[in-house]
């Protein structure tokens, strides 16, 4: 994994991430008039949406004014310190406009455009160039061929994407000070993650995107966020690791924290690495090495963003499972066959009960029902009362160490359970309970069920992939993960 454009990144301390993603003053140079939809229009409407209260100057020689603002021809015009400067130009003005900025004092620079080593080797030349700059002038670059960052909280959205919109509807988020960030090598995968957590509940504190590495990589950023206390858990897109020692320091230390570390790694594939080659020149490595290392520093590996928002939320919905046994109680006995299937596949234990328990259950619901496990309530339980009593029962017994509840959650106006009972109950025990709805989840559901703190699935398969995580950090974790960064 070493190279040429590896030997000059300089790796970064806490302080500087932490003023790197908090900017007081922007730079937008080669900014549109957002009417053209273009990249460079949507720089400077992406921000202004998000919030940002500081001084913006757009940069074009071909405007005096842009959407209202004052538009200079160079960053030398600018008549205010600059933070930062997002750079989206054609590659060949790069080099030159970030020695501008380095001799007019900025700090940062994200280098939107693309044009460097992920297209030909001649163009690595450039992006050789731009890491000398930064090496030589000390102005820190993310980039070059990147999507920027999205800082929820601190509301910059440093990007193009629309995805950075500020939640006016969905889910309320939670006030608690813990967050998920996701750091990715990817700006269209990271903002996918950005979509997808949210969609499923989770709180999202930063989004941020790497692109080639020319300086700054997704270990600074990954090292930050594992010490940051605001953030409750990582999600990471990676096609490279250009420091696999710093990496491996990085989620040893979120894993002291109690943090999970979830990484889609890319590069078990001849494809997968031509891909990464043709995306961001990057060298993926060998999976096996990435392997052994995650599984000595406890990260949770996984293959694609649905995964790994499933991961992420299963372990910061629920506390650590003591083992592997799984207990399914479910008002529909096919969907308890697809969990039992779905997870003994997976390595998971979904066991017959002891007789003395299944004489327990069996009342709470009618005849024509099993207490076997899966513990099938039928439709009827849900009236009955069986859902929640078979739960009680399978928490409060020693033959299995969580619990997977199997319900139809379709309707838009109700929920046939009651969710305060259901979250007095799981409060008093210290077992994963994890919801799977085998009917398309309607919105109010998930609201509600996300809103008293639980992971609601809407696939088996993600359901599988929550119960991994939970069992990978099982071995390094006995208590449960900030439950902060779910969306209430």
């Amino acid at each position: 994994m070493d190279g040429p454009l590896n030997n000059i990144l300089r790796p970064l301390d806490a302080a500087s991430i932490a003023a790197f993603l908090a900017p007081r003053a922007i730079a937008v140079i080669g900014a549109a008039p957002a009417e053209q939809r273009s990249i460079r229009g949507l720089l400077l409407l992406m921000l202004r949406r998000a919030g940002f209260t500081g001084p913006i100057a757009p940069i074009n020689p071909s405007y005096r004014e842009v959407n209202g603002l004052a538009c200079y021809p160079a960053i030398a015009a600018v008549e205010f310190p600059i933070d930062l400067a997002i750079i989206a130009l054609p590659a060949e003005l790069v080099c030159d406009v970030v020695e501008q900025c380095a001799a007019a004092g900025v700090r940062w620079a994200i280098v939107i455009s693309s044009g460097f080593a992920e297209e030909s080797a001649a163009k690595a030349e450039r992006q050789l160039r731009l890491s000398d700059i930064a090496r030589r002038t000390g102005i820190r670059i993310c980039g070059p061929n990147c999507e920027g960052f999205y800082n929820v909280r601190g509301r910059i959205a440093a990007t193009f994407s629309s995805a950075a919109e500020p939640l006016h509807r969905g889910p309320a988020q939670n006030a608690a000070a813990s967050r998920v960030a996701i750091v990715a090598q990817s700006g269209g995968l990271g903002f996918s993650l950005l979509s997808r957590g949210r969609a499923a509940g989770l709180e999202i504190g930063h989004v941020v995107t790497t692109g080639n590495e020319c300086d700054l990589t997704a270990v600074d950023f990954i090292a930050h966020f594992a010490g940051d206390p605001g953030c409750a858990a990582i999600i990471a897109y990676l096609e490279e690791v250009r420091d696999f020692e710093r990496f491996a320091v990085a989620a040893d230390k979120a894993r002291a924290e109690g943090k999970p570390v979830i990484v889609i790694k890319i590069g078990r594939s001849d494809a997968g690495r031509r891909a990464a080659i043709a995306h961001t020149a990057s060298d993926t490595g060998v999976a096996a090495d990435f392997d052994a290392m995650f599984a000595a520093t406890g990260v949770i590996a996984v293959t694609d963003p649905d995964d790994a928002v499933a991961a992420a939320l299963g372990c910061l919905t629920n506390p650590v499972a003591a083992g592997r046994r799984v207990g399914i109680v479910t008002t529909a006995g096919g969907a308890g066959t697809v969990l039992s299937e779905c997870l003994t596949e997976a390595g998971f234990n979904v066991p017959l009960l002891d007789q003395k328990l299944q004489a327990r259950l069996r009342p709470t619901f009618p005849s024509y029902g099993s207490a076997a496990n899966p513990v099938d309530v039928t439709a009827q339980g849900i009236f009955t009362g069986g859902v929640l009593q078979s739960l009680e029962l399978l928490l409060d017994g020693e033959e299995v160490d969580s619990v997977v509840l199997a319900l139809s959650l379709s309707n838009e106006r109700s929920i046939s359970l009651d969710v305060e009972a259901l979250s007095a109950l799981r409060a008093r025990r210290s077992k994963p309970v994890l919801i799977y709805s085998y009917t398309l989840l309607s919105s109010f559901a998930r609201e509600a069920l996300s809103a008293a703190g639980f992971a609601v699935f809407e696939r088996a398969r993600d359901v599988v992939v929550a119960m991994r995580a939970l069992s990978t950090i099982r071995h390094d974790h006995a208590h449960a993960f900030d439950r902060g960064a779910i969306a209430s």
